[in-house]
């Protein structure tokens, strides 16, 4: 296991929304001349098609039509908290989608997108690249991705709690829907970089001290995954495109300035 206080050697940290941003796209270019990965994406992306569909037809059909009841009402003053607050639960509902989608789907799909990541690191030469993948190990590997998955989301109600506060504040609402959205797209791109990080045994606080040191390559890789999330077709691979392009920029940025 590795020790949390000698995490880096002394060198500089090259950490860039852009960098996390781009070298999810650059998994394209991977896959062009590395077509083996692509056996990786077949189960996965007809899961993710189900998973986000049943997601947005949940969101939109039931939690929409329930916070409209909640405002529902000619009244002058009915119409006017329509306006400041719609579009505050519009974006809530956006994120909360998303991350649900992020969440279920790295569970179902973490056995395909751990060999994955593992596949990228080794089409990279990188000899590091923490062993051989099996099948028989797929109930540890959705086992792990639980266990993290719920620590993630102890502390994601925790730094809520705390946003909520901001919340109260006449006029915070849009500040705390930024902060929110700040730390949704940090946990968004945290589950990528878990899988090259558990190969090497960091543990759940190590994951999040080095994480949180390259915070904006995380946040890139968020980023890309909430927009790709959108995009017809695209968006059903955006679990794999970014599980490849965080395993790219823990390689060539990360990796490197780590004991």
């Amino acid at each position: 296991m590795n020790s949390g206080k000698d995490l880096f050697i002394d060198t500089k940290i090259h950490s860039s929304i852009f960098t996390g941003f781009i070298n999810t796209f650059r998994s394209f270019s991977l896959l062009w001349n590395d077509k083996d990965l692509l056996i990786y994406f077949i189960v996965p992306f007809f899961l993710n098609i189900a998973i986000l569909s049943i997601i947005f037809y949940f969101s939109y059909t039931s939690l929409v039509p329930l916070i409209q009841s909640f405002l529902s009402g000619d009244q002058w003053y009915i119409q006017f908290i329509r306006f400041l607050v719609s579009p505050v639960l519009f974006a809530m509902i956006l994120i909360s989608s998303v991350f649900i989608y992020s969440i279920a789907g790295v569970i179902i799909t973490s056995p395909f997108l751990d060999i994955l990541s593992g596949k990228t690191e080794k089409s990279l030469d990188i000899a590091d690249s923490g062993g051989e993948f099996y099948f028989k190990d797929i109930t540890f590997d959705i086992l792990r991705v639980i266990l993290n998955t719920i620590r993630l989301l102890f502390l994601l109600i925790i730094i809520n709690f705390l946003l909520l506060l901001i919340n109260i504040i006449p006029g915070g609402s849009f500040l705390y829907i930024f902060l929110n959205f700040f730390s949704a797209l940090f946990f968004y791109g945290f589950q990528f970089y878990d899988f090259p990080l558990e190969r090497r045994r960091y543990s759940f606080n190590e994951k999040l001290i080095i994480t949180w040191k390259f915070r904006w390559s995380v946040l890139g890789s968020g980023l890309s995954f909430f927009l790709i999330s959108f995009i017809p077709v695209i968006g059903f691979l955006g679990l794999n495109l970014c599980t490849i392009g965080a395993a790219l920029t823990y390689n060539e940025d990360i990796h490197p300035v780590l004991r």
